[in-house]
């Protein structure tokens, strides 16, 4: 056992610990992962809260949030994070077409740089796709019920 607690990263370990602050594709990577994920839920909980303080809430300040606010809220946060996700979903999508055909993105459509060696296939690139697509949809159905429903 190494002298440094949690040195080791995995059965054969590395022998000191992995600094990663400073591997930007490595971050990048999480980015393309996680963007359509995290678009979704800050999109959830912003209509959330105002629909909620909108509608239902009586209390002193809350007047400045009564209808047609959370409507017109949620319509435009919608179509704001559904934009978001769809350049989430096309940004890993050119990373990972890059990723497979073995070269470097276009550096006009893709900041992240050369890819990591140990993600050379575009896994969580191809992931990411899918998450922000998944993403998209959700915000779709999160903001469906401003067409149907009033407060």
């Amino acid at each position: 056992m190494s002298d440094q607690a949690g040195a080791r990263t995995g059965a054969e370990g590395t022998p000191v610990a992995v600094d990663v602050s400073r591997d930007r594709p490595a971050r990048m990577a999480w980015v393309a992962f996680l963007g359509g994920p995290v678009t979704w839920i800050a999109h959830f909980m912003l209509v959330y809260l105002v629909v909620e303080a909108g509608c239902s809430g009586d209390g002193r300040g809350l007047e400045a949030l009564d209808p047609p606010v959370p409507a017109t809220v949620t319509l435009a946060a919608t179509a704001v994070a559904a934009l978001v996700c769809l350049a989430v979903a096309g940004w890993s999508y050119r990373r990972w077409r890059a990723a497979i055909e073995g070269g470097a993105a276009d550096d006009a459509t893709d900041l992240s740089g050369p890819l990591p060696d140990r993600d050379r296939g575009g896994t969580m690139d191809f992931a990411g796709i899918l998450l922000a697509l998944f993403s998209f949809v959700a915000v779709l159905f999160v903001g469906l019920p401003a067409f149907v429903f009033e407060c």
